[in-house]
C-alpha cells in the first residue's frame, strides 16, 4: 500500500545532516495570513494561558494512514509531558508515537506508514521545530501532513513564524490537556 520510504542517504528529512536545499522563504500572503491569525489568538493567550484558536479545521476527515486509528507522532523533549500526552491521546483513541530528538524524528518519519498528525515542539535538545516544520512542507510526502506547533514559545511573533511556516496550529505551553486534543480532533476533522 505505501511504498517503502527512501534510503536515507537518498531522503533531504535525514535532520542529522544539514538540509540540502533550503525552503524557499513564506510568501507575503502567508506572512500576513499568519499576522492576522497570531493577533487575533493573542486576546485567547492573555485570557486562557493558550491558543486554541489557532487550530485549522480539517475542509473533510481526514482518515487514518493505517486503516483503523488515527497515529499521532508527539515530538516533545520532556519525558513526563510527552509521557502524559502519550496517555492522554491513547486514551482519546490515538494511536501515539514519539520523538525527543533528531535521530528519534528521522526514524519515527521513515517508518513505512506515516503518522496522521506531527505535534511537534520548537524547542528541542539538538534540532529547531520550525526548521523541522519547514523542511517538511518542502518535502512532497509531508507538504500535507497536519501539524500543530506544541511550545512554550508564546509571543505573536512566535506564532506568526509557526504559522508562515506551514502549522495547522498552535498551542502555547503551559495547555489544557482538553484544548489540545480538542485542536487536534479539528486539524483532522474529527470536530
Amino acid at each position: 500500500m505505501n511504498a517503502k520510504p527512501p534510503a536515507p542517504e537518498d531522503d533531504d528529512l535525514d535532520f542529522t545532516r544539514p538540509a540540502k536545499v533550503q525552503p524557499p522563504a513564506p510568501t507575503a500572503q502567508q506572512l500576513e495570513t499568519a499576522q492576522k491569525e497570531a493577533a487575533s489568538g493573542g486576546a485567547e493567550l492573555r485570557k486562557a494561558g493558550y491558543y486554541v484558536a489557532i487550530a485549522k479545521r480539517a475542509a473533510a476527515k481526514i482518515p487514518p494512514r493505517n486503516g483503523e486509528r488515527h497515529c499521532l507522532l508527539v515530538v516533545e523533549d520532556d519525558p513526563d509531558l510527552s509521557n502524559l500526552l502519550a496517555e492522554v491521546f491513547s486514551v482519546a483513541g490515538f494511536e501515539v508515537r514519539r520523538a525527543a530528538n533528531r535521530a528519534q524524528i528521522n526514524a519515527e518519519i521513515n517508518k513505512p506508514i506515516l503518522p496522521d498528525l506531527i505535534l511537534l515542539d520548537i524547542v528541542l535538545p539538538d534540532a529547531d521545530g520550525l526548521q523541522i516544520l519547514s523542511r517538511l512542507r518542502a518535502h512532497p510526502r509531508f507538504v500535507r501532513m497536519p501539524v500543530i506547533m506544541m511550545t512554550g514559545k508564546a509571543e505573536a511573533s512566535d506564532v506568526k513564524a509557526g504559522l508562515a511556516a506551514g502549522a495547522d496550529g498552535y498551542v502555547s505551553k503551559p495547555f489544557k490537556m482538553s484544548a489540545l486534543v480538542a485542536a487536534v480532533n479539528l486539524v483532522l476533522g474529527r470536530a
